[in-house]
């Protein structure tokens, strides 16, 4: 019975393909080239001459699967409403255009498949809807096609109307204005600005156009091979549809302004909701009246491979200042340093919480370290020239929420566009936050992270043109670092500061967990301490000093830091405080991966 009707479908398909008539073969002749032409002519005409490599292949797929149903709906000439899934990729490239200038040659590929992607699958989705409801009663069809039409369009429509109502871009205070709007100040909003009455009526238009559309043209039975090919497209391209929506590596910026802004939100306010937790954990192990006057600082590198370094005996002078410093009696080179992960999301969480590898708290909410230093009575202050928001930075961003001061250089709109300033940019508001009397501030730089040729100023050291676009980028960073320890060591006030990578990096091939292999937890640590700390607290730098060969990982920072600022805590346990003299983490107990892998790459077995 099943084989019948697999041979009954294939003959519909195959009578189907007989009746075509001449005109209708030009028109797929005519739909095939035209599309291709248009997507080449788009392409070429973006700036930049850089494509991902495998992006062509999905572009192709999706391009031959958009021009046949095109073909197919011109032939059919039935249901003229379901026109607009075709129109979708211009209206998408206009509203990014307008949006999120310039579109380089690597993002308009991925972006013409992701625009017919949507088309083609949305196409589908009507047309299995709509024409058995037709086939009862024809002004059924519409109903399929107003809903994925709405859901099709609503994200690219409110950006454009945004645009014209305003002038401006929409950006992520955009959707925040509209996320912390309730109801009522919606409704007074709608019906007292003329541009939203309007929007409302111009939608009801285009509702009633899209249903006189869909009655021009003789009615048509419904094909059983045609659906059955519709059905195979729709389930075929549901999976590829549903990572470009929630995957990590999708990159479509229309998706990503809304999905990552609403990811940021819901993070925020999860962690808004459990500081009484925090707070009353911070009382059960902080001493409240403790803790030295001064401004510490923490810098917070990053992807910079120690193995890179000259000051670690990397034969180009990559950083001659933190060689230099190292001689120096108010700097120690740390010479084991280890990240806690290889990624920038997990190991900041750690670096900046009571959250490590050793120690176990059970489910409770871990305090952040400006939880702790704002109990004692410091000014906290987090400058950052990475990224506020996004699937890898909310949580970070969460997390510092709780310093009295955030500053961050870039915004929600760098991150879709891939920008970011130097770090250079990062000295001018630091000397603005070195006049308190008792005050933390962390910089979070940009570092070296990939792609590294953006991570130094265009011209930079061009007499070094031979050396590794990576080693160029950790020369740049040592001399900012060089600026910045200039200005804490002029700074009377300034008591301590610790400089140490989030992780490493392998240059020319990354940081990924999936691929851990030691030398991207390998990271350089270096720590000064002011003339009057040290004499005021000469058994803490002989301590430290003598702990320089020792091993360490970085989401043990948030100990050091208060016991390097004096706050008398019970964090931690005493053989993990690597400022006591009993600190002892010997290489073969060590972990990275948050706790699977012991530093050499070996495995842990979970009880």
């Amino acid at each position: 019975m099943n084989e019948n009707r697999f041979i009954a479908v294939f003959r519909d398909i195959r009578d189907s393909l007989r009746r075509l008539s001449r005109r209708d073969w030009i028109v797929c002749a005519a739909v095939f080239p035209s599309v291709g032409f248009l997507c080449a002519l788009y392409i070429l005409f973006r700036p930049g001459n850089y494509i991902e490599p495998g992006t062509l292949g999905p572009l192709f797929f999706f391009g031959i699967l958009y021009a046949a149903l095109l073909s197919g709906a011109l032939i059919r000439r039935d249901a003229w409403g379901r026109m607009i899934y075709f129109a979708f990729p211009p209206v998408l490239l206009l509203c990014e255009w307008l949006n999120f200038s310039p579109i380089e040659q690597f993002y308009a590929v991925t972006q013409l498949s992701f625009a017919m992607l949507l088309s083609v699958w949305f196409f589908c989705a009507d047309t299995l809807c709509g024409d058995p409801a037709g086939h009862f009663r024809r002004s059924l069809r519409l109903l399929p096609t107003l809903l994925f039409g709405f859901l099709l369009y609503l994200l690219p429509v409110t950006i454009l109307a945004h645009h014209i109502a305003t002038g401006r871009n929409f950006t992520y205070d955009s959707i925040q204005a509209v996320y912390q709007t309730d109801l009522a100040e919606a409704l007074h909003y709608f019906f007292t600005h003329f541009f939203c009455l309007l929007l409302f009526a111009l939608l009801i238009l285009c509702g009633a156009g899209l249903f006189f559309l869909n009655r021009i043209g003789a009615s048509r039975g419904v094909s059983r091979g045609y659906l059955v090919c519709i059905a195979l497209v729709l389930l075929g391209l549901s999976r590829p549809l549903y990572t470009e929506l929630t995957g990590i590596d999708s990159l479509n910026r229309t998706k990503m302004l809304f999905t990552d802004s609403l990811q940021y939100f819901a993070v925020i306010e999860e962690y808004a909701a459990r500081g009484p937790e925090r707070m009353e954990m911070v009382k059960r192990h902080v001493e409240k009246a403790s803790g030295e006057d001064g401004i510490f600082v923490l810098i917070i590198g990053e992807s910079h491979n120690r193995n890179r370094c000259s000051a670690y005996g990397y034969e180009p002078d990559t950083t001659p200042f933190m060689k230099a410093a190292s001689r120096e009696p108010d700097f120690i080179l740390m010479r084991n340093a280890f990240s806690c992960h290889v990624q920038t999301m997990q190991v900041v969480s750690c670096m900046l919480s009571a959250h490590n590898q050793y120690v176990k708290y059970g489910k409770t909410a871990l305090p952040s370290i400006f939880d702790v230093l704002k109990y004692c009575g410091y000014y906290t202050v987090f400058l950052s020239n990475q990224y506020p928001h996004g699937r890898y930075d909310s949580p970070i961003a969460a997390l510092v929420s709780g310093a009295d001061e955030c500053v961050w250089l870039n915004t929600m709109e760098d991150f879709i566009l891939w920008r970011a300033r130097f770090d250079e940019t990062l000295l001018a508001p630091l000397s603005q936050h070195l006049r308190s009397d008792r005050s933390f501030v962390v910089l979070h730089l940009m570092g070296s992270h990939g792609p590294y040729a953006r991570r130094y100023p265009k011209g930079f050291r061009e007499d070094l043109a031979s050396w590794h676009v990576y080693d160029r980028s950790v020369l740049y960073v040592d001399g900012v670092l060089e600026r910045i320890f200039t200005m804490l060591r002029k700074n009377p006030r300034v008591k301590a500061a610790l400089y140490l990578a989030d992780h490493s990096e392998k240059p020319g091939v990354g940081h990924g967990a999936d691929a851990y292999v030691q030398e991207i937890a390998e990271i350089p640590m270096l720590l000064y301490l002011s003339e009057s700390l040290r004499r005021e607290r000469p058994g803490l730098a002989e301590t430290l000093r003598s702990h320089a060969g020792s091993v360490f990982t970085n989401d043990l920072t948030f100990e050091l830091l208060l016991d390097l600022m004096g706050v008398r805590h019970t964090f931690g346990s005493p053989r993990y405080r690597i400022a006591l003299p009993s600190y002892c983490l010997p290489f073969e107990e060590a972990r990275t991966l948050l706790g699977a892998r012991r530093l050499d790459g070996t495995e842990i077995k979970r009880r």
